[in-house]
């Protein structure tokens, strides 16, 4: 799906966020982290959010003064729009309106997906080839720490076990259970 400024906002900073973030890559960790929770929080189609700060804060994990100074690192390279509305009410603060430039962060995309492409094809051209291409190893069992389990070769007919079984079976259907014996049984469990 091509990710344009139509688009849902959370699907935008998740598609920012997958290419590596882009111009936002070199911006303090609170800033990314404010925008993937205002992405949640705000309104997917206009990209508009009722909130406080602390509202964002306890979304993000953040506190309320590194939520203050993400959002005006966003505001000064107007990625975010903020109407304040008016004092504080007692102890309450007032929800401000936010409104998040969406056109603004699908520009963004292609350069973090080039500079992200870029990062990767610098990786794979170090000595030890590109990422992710490891040798694939058994993950150890709790029991013994080293080397894959060793494993016995399977019998190519059955095992013990199951010629018994199967022994069981046709001795159960060759010798049916008399009616006596079923009564008795049925008497016992009445009786609990």
């Amino acid at each position: 799906m091509r990710i344009n400024a139509h688009a849902h906002l959370w699907r935008i900073v998740d598609a920012l966020a997958a290419s590596g973030w882009g111009d936002l890559r070199d911006a303090p960790q609170s800033v990314r982290t404010y925008l993937l929770a205002l992405g949640r929080i705000a309104d997917a189609r206009s990209g508009i959010a009722e909130t406080t700060d602390a509202q964002v804060a306890e979304r993000a994990g953040l506190s309320v003064r590194t939520i203050m100074r993400a959002r005006v690192w966003l505001e000064e390279r107007e990625l975010l729009v903020v109407m304040r509305r008016g004092a504080r009410q007692g102890l309450r603060g007032v929800a401000s309106l936010l409104s998040i430039t969406k056109s603004a962060l699908v520009d963004m995309l292609p350069s973090a997906r080039a500079s992200k492409d870029a990062r990767t094809r610098a990786r794979a051209a170090r000595p030890g080839g590109a990422p992710n291409v490891t040798a694939w190893r058994a993950f150890p069992s709790s029991r013994r720490k080293t080397g894959p389990a060793a494993r016995a070769p399977r019998p190519d007919g059955p095992t013990n076990i199951q010629k018994r079984i199967t022994d069981e079976a046709a001795h159960a259907a060759a010798n049916p259970p008399r009616p006596e014996t079923l009564a008795s049984i049925r008497a016992l469990i009445a009786r609990r």
